[in-house]
């Protein structure tokens, strides 16, 4: 190849390399491109809001459009401890910036921050996740969908304390169950993608030495699935599962495991909007390119959010 052909090549890659799969067909062809938008963390200051809806139009502008949004959870900043005004204010804000900016259809994921623990709402009918359920305008916390020939599977990996103030990572026995009916259910020839959004496999979990402690590393039941093995585990009997998305961490990685590929995949807001880093991983977003054959493309854009 010569000087003149070597550039002209140049000039036609990515700017941001996607990850490629460990293995693909020489004849594949695409099912569906869809943009995954996780962690907005929305309030009703006029950053957040700036910052988000341009991401929207920055998924929306691209060349080769995606057909819709997966939304990763923590959708707004935090109910977890704030009071109903507080809450309004933060869900009015998101629904306002996504009438305003995006024409896409959105598949939502419940996170922490979604969830209502404020401790004097606990007899209000929408206490805990039903809120979020609401707002979100989904069926369930927890389900599942076919589209292009992928099964998408959408789990609740939150579960709070009793006293409603904290969480741990893990799905609770209900919905292992129908986990487990909804795998079996499922034609082995169909690929499946899995969305949470706490991690269920990630190397993400290993960025903080605090964590640290005696020479040993204590990794904390919410940053990571605490029924993790047994979830591997029924992965294993379905090797049709291709691919885990989550979110949470604010952080990019992907860990291959089982031919399972976890995917985590950073936050659009990235240091919760305090800077545009967190860590190592700037703000943004990924599209996912998903094929017929079963194989998964993911790349990570960043956007203009000042």
């Amino acid at each position: 190849m010569n000087r003149r052909s070597l550039l002209k090549t140049a000039g036609l890659l990515p700017l941001v390399a996607p990850d490629l799969p460990l293995v693909a067909s020489a004849v594949r062809k695409r099912s569906v491109r869809f943009a995954y938008l996780g962690d907005t963390h929305i309030t009703a200051d006029s950053k957040p809001m700036a910052s988000v809806a341009r991401c929207l139009h920055h998924a929306q502008d691209q060349a080769d459009k995606p057909a819709f949004i997966l939304h990763g959870g923590d959708t707004i900043m935090d109910a977890l401890g704030q009071d109903r005004s507080q809450v309004q204010k933060q869900w009015d804000a998101w629904h306002t910036v996504v009438k305003g900016n995006s024409s896409l259809p959105i598949e939502y994921c419940i996170g922490n921050h979604d969830v209502w623990g404020y401790e004097g709402a606990k007899a209000d009918p929408l206490y805990g996740k039903k809120w979020a359920v609401e707002q979100m305008g989904i069926s369930n916390r927890y389900r599942s969908f076919d589209k292009n020939g992928w099964h998408f599977i959408i789990l609740d990996s939150v579960q709070t304390t009793p006293e409603g103030k904290w969480y741990t990572a893990h799905i609770d026995a209900e919905q292992m169950d129908w986990l487990k009916n909804d795998l079996a259910r499922t034609d082995p020839k169909t690929p499946v993608l899995l969305l949470s959004h706490i991690p269920i496999v990630s190397a993400t979990v290993f960025y903080d030495k605090a964590n640290v402690k005696n020479g040993n590393w204590q990794i904390p039941g919410s940053w990571d699935h605490t029924d993790a093995v047994d979830l591997i585990a029924l992965f294993y009997q379905h090797p049709n599962v291709k691919a885990c998305l989550s979110g949470h961490m604010h952080l990019l990685d992907r860990v291959e495991y089982n031919n399972v590929t976890y995917f985590c995949n950073g936050a659009v807001s990235g240091n919760w909007w305090t800077s545009d880093t967190y860590h190592q991983t700037k703000a943004g977003y990924a599209l996912f390119d998903l094929y017929d054959d079963g194989t998964i493309e993911r790349t990570y854009l960043t956007y203009n959010n000042k």
